[in-house]
């Protein structure tokens, strides 16, 4: 019996050990991976304020293109308020065009029930005028972009890495459809989003620099040209791995 309760003691003791190394490497690894964003994020270029521009995406091609930009579109989450119930999970092309609009407009998002109330506004027209919200394509991102927020908005298809730099340099923002869950984001919840959406806002000489309203550590966050493009898919239906690649440019 004394043997029995002795091995049962170790093998308790191993459990809760192997446990306890677990959620440390857990918690080690995601300390590791801020640790690198943030240094990534502080090697980037300073944000610049907006340019109200005209140029027509034709006259765009003709924009002198920089070897880095940062424009300094405001950021929030799609979940402001960090709960991730139906209506949030569904909200990143509410809040890509949420950042947007405030990045023309000059205006700040002030406080989390000022993203909030920004979202619900957004959601509010699409049930009213599309009839639902949630993962809307490409075109009806566009649709959502000028309807509700009056900014004009472009869907061009195949976007390559120097036409999106070209649109950029020209003052515009791209919303760019993803396949959330191959653009490798380690701090979404797993698995990753189905489908996402992002507000690109600048490069650098190898990375799009995002406001990725998945994750509260979203702001300013960088990824490799060809991870956002291989990941570029619109909705299709929900088959979105063979959506077709396409971008929204955004202005006013």
């Amino acid at each position: 019996m004394k043997k029995r309760i002795l091995k049962a003691g170790v093998l308790s003791f191993f459990i809760v050990a192997v446990l306890a190394l677990g959620t440390f490497l857990i918690v080690k690894y995601f300390f590791s991976q801020e640790a690198v964003t943030n240094r990534e994020k502080d090697a980037l270029p300073s944000a610049v304020a907006p340019t109200q521009t005209k140029t027509t995406l034709p006259e765009a091609a003709k924009t002198e293109i920089p070897d880095e930009i940062n424009w300094s579109a405001p950021f929030t989450s799609q979940a402001p308020q960090a709960i991730w119930d139906h209506t949030h999970e569904e909200a990143c092309e509410e809040a890509a065009l949420l950042m947007a609009q405030r990045y023309f407009d000059k205006q700040q998002i002030t406080s989390v029930g000022d993203a909030e109330r920004g979202l619900q506004q957004i959601i509010t027209w699409e049930n009213e005028n599309l009839g639902f919200f949630e993962s809307t394509s490409a075109e009806q991102t566009a649709q959502v972009a000028r309807g509700a927020l009056g900014l004009k908005a472009e869907v061009i298809n195949t976007p390559s890495i120097s036409e999106i730099k070209m649109i950029l340099a020209s003052g515009k923002l791209v919303v760019l459809p993803e396949a959330g869950r191959e653009i490798g984001n380690p701090f979404y919840t797993a698995p990753g989003p189905l489908y996402h959406m992002l507000l690109l806002k600048g490069y650098t000489t190898d990375q799009f620099i995002t406001n990725d309203a998945g994750t509260k550590r979203g702001e300013n966050y960088p990824y490799k040209f060809e991870t956002v493009l291989n990941a570029n898919h619109d909705w299709n239906g929900g088959d979105v791995l063979n959506g077709a690649k396409k971008m929204i440019v955004v202005w006013k």
